[in-house]
């Protein structure tokens, strides 16, 4: 086999003209890497926003599960015929992205499945699926972003595993019904044994409850803020801000007044300049880009987010070694499955690109 198809980037930003399916070489990976054989793909935010600047024939996508099909020299815990997901930094290059007949991934954004024997390989049907424990590809695909940048954000707040003192401490989750807040809100819970408070629309609240959520409060309430306080005391220890809006980071940062200190993190590289604060107060505040966990430096149009060996040390002990054992009790998000192949990217990014999701991760199958 001398080449495999895939979704390439165009370079042009029309509706539906994002992306094409073409072929590129066969992919041959190194010592450290393994080589994933293509079941089923997710898209992320990340993937349409970064079309936005990317070269014309860059592989596309960040969110693949699938069977391993060979290992490197160097690869530890994988071999060949391992069910895995993976995550994968796309639309940067010609020769790595995740929605592509066979993906290059790393060691350490994979995940392998022990109960992967019992994936179907029909595939699910296009249509609307309801959370679930992860026991198909598309569920798989689903996760792995998530689940890498849950991890690293954990890290980058200090929260530490086997703390007996965990159980008296909360986290604030902000929008718990993101595709990162349903794994946020499972992680904190089963594997750190924190309190959860979460907010969310009301039609959300019985569900988020159920992922292990301790309260749920409705971030369209005008003094949710206050709520949260008078809920919390001083227990928040920790916040996350998934949206990580100017609005949603001033919230979080008004809901941990009352803490006497907090580590507040958020995804998009927001800045305590950015909102209103009280000098006074002790908080700590981080930003989270997943990309960090392979060591190097990432430049994000001119912003430069730094990456460290001891981050890397640090996400590799939660992601690698501890992580794994609580895999088959974590539940992914709901699902909007598409028609199955690589023409239904396009489908998929405008959809999210015209923000017509919601509470909802859209997955397609290769076929």
């Amino acid at each position: 086999m001398s080449s495999v198809k895939a979704v390439l980037s165009t370079g042009f930003q029309s509706e539906g003209e994002l992306v094409k399916v073409g072929s590129v070489p066969y992919p041959k990976i190194n010592d450290d890497q393994i080589l994933i054989k293509a079941k089923s793909f997710a898209v992320n935010p990340t993937d349409w926003k970064h079309l936005t600047f990317a070269e014309a024939d860059y592989i596309v996508g960040s969110d693949v599960s699938g069977v391993v099909e060979e290992v490197g020299s160097k690869v530890e815990g994988f071999t060949k015929g391992d069910v895995v997901s993976s995550f994968i930094r796309g639309n940067v290059s010609s020769a790595k992205g995740a929605f592509t007949e066979y993906v290059i991934a790393e060691q350490n954004s994979t995940i392998k499945y022990g109960n992967g024997s019992k994936f179907s390989n029909e595939g699910l049907k296009p249509g609307s699926y309801p959370t679930s424990l992860i026991d198909t590809y598309e569920g798989a695909s689903s996760v792995t972003l998530g689940l890498c940048t849950v991890a690293l954000s954990f890290v980058n707040l200090g929260i530490k595993f086997g703390d007996e003192s965990n159980s008296t401490k909360s986290i604030l989750i902000w929008s718990g019904s993101t595709a990162t807040g349903v794994l946020a809100i499972q992680v904190a819970k089963l594997v750190f044994g924190l309190k959860v408070i979460t907010t969310a629309s009301p039609k959300n609240h019985d569900f988020l409850k159920s992922l292990g959520a301790d309260a749920v409060f409705d971030y369209h309430d005008t003094d949710v803020s206050r709520q949260i306080r008078d809920f919390a005391g001083d227990s928040i220890a920790y916040a996350l801000d998934t949206i990580s809006s100017e609005y949603s980071f001033q919230h979080v940062y008004d809901s941990t007044a009352n803490s006497s200190h907090v580590a507040i993190d958020n995804l998009l590289g927001l800045q305590p300049l950015q909102i209103k604060t009280d000098e006074n107060r002790k908080v700590s505040y981080s930003t989270t880009l997943a990309y960090l966990i392979w060591g190097q430096d990432i430049d994000l149009m001119g912003t430069i987010f730094k990456s460290s060996t001891q981050l890397v040390e640090n996400y590799n002990d939660l992601f690698v070694k501890i992580l794994p054992s609580y895999i088959s009790k974590l539940k992914h998000s709901n699902l909007r499955v598409l028609n199955p192949g690589l023409e239904s990217a396009s489908e998929a990014l405008e959809l999210l690109r015209q923000n017509k999701v919601s509470g909802e991760k859209v997955v397609f199958s290769l076929n």
